[in-house]
C-alpha cells in the first residue's frame, strides 16, 4: 500500500508569487519531521510500488542542488509528478520551466541557493501566514524585492548560512545554522535605504512568471520564440528595412535563429522584447508580430520598459494599516461587528486592498459578521414563532374564532419583524393547534 504524504498547499499559487520547488519540498520534509534527501528518497520508493502511478520514473541523484530542479529537465518533472500524486496538490509552475524549453540553456540566469527578502517573511508572520521562498527570488535579473524595493539577501545575516542544508530541523523562516530570524537584515540595503522601482528589480521577469501562472506552460508553442522572430524578419523584409531588424538584437544571432531555428537565451530574449517594447511572453508565444508596438519600425525603446519612470500611485502604510484593523476587530467583539465592507470604509482603503494584504484578518471579519448575521436571523424566527404561539393560546374575545390575517396584522405592528418571517412563523403555529 502507498503512502500518501500531508496535501501541503502551495503558496502563492496562480501569482507572481508562487512557491518555488524547493522551498515546497523543504517545507514539506520540515512539516514531516525528517530531512529533505529522506523525503525524497521515500517518495521515489513509494512511486516505484505504486501501481497507480503512470509516469515516467527518473534516477533520483544522491545530492539535489537547488538551481538543479528550478529548469526544464528531466530530474523536475520527475520531482513534480511524484509530489503532484502523493500530496495531491499542483506542482506546475514552481520552476522556471521554460528555461531549457523556450529558451536555450541560460546557466546564469538562475542563482545557486536560496534567496529572500527579510522584509516579506516578516510581512508574512505578522499576517500568521507560513513563511516561504518565491520563485522569482531564485531569478538574477530580480534581485531587488518589487514590493519592498530593498536587496534579496542570499545569506543569514547572523552567521552567514546559505539555507541550502538537507536538515531541515527548522522552519524556513529560521536560519538552519543559528537558530535566528531569517526577517532580520543589517542596517543596510532595507526599507529605510529602499532602491528606486525602475532600477534592478527585472520586471519583465516577473511579469513572465505571472503570465505563465496565469496562461500556463502548456499555452505556449513549440519553438515559439523561432516563430516570432521568423515573422519579424518577414515583416521587415517585406518593408526593405532588413537593416533595422538586425538592429534589434545582433545581426549573427539573429541570423542564426532565422536560418537555423536555434533560439535565444533569456537573457538575450530579454534585450529583444526591450528593444521592441513587448512582452517576454508575448515573444516566446510566436506572437511578437501580431504585436502593434513594434510596427513603429524606425521608434525602438531605448530602454525596457522597467527603467520608465515609475507610475505613481498611493503609498500606504501597510503595518499602521493592520494595527488599525486590529484595533478594529477588537473593538467588535462587545458590539455589533463591522461587514468586511464597512471595514474598508472605516480604514478607507477598498476591499480588494484588504482581501489581498490581510487575508487571515479578512475571514475573521467575514466569519464574525457572519455568524452574526445568523445568530440576529434565528432570534428573529424564534421571536416570530414564540409571539404567534402566545397569540393562538390567549384566551380570544367573545367566540370569535382568531385568524392567521389578525395575527398578522397585531404582531407586525408590534415586533416589526419580516414578511415572510411572521407568514411562516403564523402559519407553523396555526397548523399545530389545530
Amino acid at each position: 500500500m502507498t503512502i500518501k504524504l500531508f496535501p501541503i498547499e502551495v503558496r502563492g499559487s496562480g501569482t507572481a508569487e508562487i512557491e518555488s520547488l524547493p522551498s515546497y519540498i523543504h517545507r514539506i520534509a520540515y512539516h514531516h519531521g525528517i530531512y529533505v534527501g529522506e523525503l525524497i528518497r521515500f517518495s521515489d520508493r513509494q512511486i516505484r510500488m505504486d501501481s497507480t502511478y503512470v509516469g515516467k520514473i527518473e534516477k533520483i541523484p544522491t545530492y539535489i542542488k537547488c538551481h538543479d530542479i528550478l529548469r526544464s529537465n528531466k530530474l523536475s518533472h520527475y520531482l513534480v509528478d511524484l509530489f503532484e500524486h502523493l500530496t495531491r496538490q499542483p506542482l506546475i509552475g514552481t520552476y522556471a520551466s521554460v528555461i531549457n524549453s523556450a529558451f536555450t540553456r541560460s546557466s546564469h540566469e538562475i542563482v545557486e541557493g536560496f534567496r529572500w527578502c527579510p522584509e516579506c517573511i516578516r510581512e508574512m508572520l505578522t499576517l500568521g501566514e507560513e513563511p516561504y521562498f518565491k520563485l522569482i527570488w531564485h531569478f538574477r535579473a530580480v534581485s531587488v524585492c518589487p514590493t519592498h524595493r530593498s536587496t534579496l539577501l542570499q545569506a543569514c545575516d547572523h552567521c552567514g548560512c546559505e539555507q541550502t542544508s538537507y536538515r531541515r530541523i527548522k522552519p524556513l523562516a529560521i536560519c538552519q545554522e543559528c537558530g535566528k530570524p531569517l526577517s532580520f537584515r543589517k542596517a543596510s540595503g532595507g526599507v529605510n535605504n529602499a532602491i528606486p522601482t525602475w532600477m534592478r528589480t527585472g520586471r519583465d521577469v516577473l511579469q513572465l512568471v505571472s503570465d505563465l501562472q496565469e496562461y500556463g506552460c502548456s499555452s505556449l508553442p513549440e519553438n515559439g520564440l523561432v516563430t516570432s522572430v521568423n515573422l519579424l524578419f518577414d515583416h521587415y523584409w517585406r518593408l526593405d528595412k532588413e537593416d533595422k531588424f538586425y538592429e534589434l538584437l545582433s545581426r549573427d544571432k539573429l541570423l542564426s535563429v532565422v536560418h537555423y531555428g536555434h533560439s535565444l537565451c533569456l537573457n538575450d530574449a530579454r534585450k529583444l522584447s526591450f528593444r521592441l517594447g513587448i512582452s517576454l511572453y508575448d515573444l516566446i508565444s510566436g506572437n511578437a508580430a501580431n504585436t502593434t508596438p513594434l510596427l513603429g519600425i524606425d521608434d525602438y525603446c531605448p530602454f525596457p520598459d522597467s527603467f520608465r519612470s515609475p507610475v505613481r500611485r498611493e503609498v500606504r502604510d501597510h503595518g499602521a494599516i493592520l494595527l488599525k484593523l486590529k484595533a478594529l476587530n477588537a473593538s467588535d467583539q462587545d458590539n455589533e461587528p463591522l461587514s468586511l465592507k464597512a471595514t474598508a470604509r472605516r480604514l478607507g482603503v477598498s476591499v480588494g486592498y484588504l482581501e489581498y494584504r490581510f487575508p487571515i484578518q479578512v475571514n475573521e471579519i467575514t466569519a464574525r459578521y457572519k455568524h452574526f448575521k445568523q445568530v440576529e436571523h434565528l432570534g428573529k424566527l424564534y421571536l416570530a414563532q414564540r409571539r404567534s404561539l402566545e397569540y393562538f393560546l390567549s384566551e380570544s374575545e367573545g367566540n370569535a374564532p382568531k385568524s392567521r390575517k389578525q395575527a398578522y396584522r397585531l404582531l407586525k405592528e408590534e415586533t416589526g419583524l419580516p414578511k415572510w418571517v411572521l407568514k411562516n412563523a403564523i402559519q407553523t403555529a396555526y397548523t399545530a393547534l389545530q
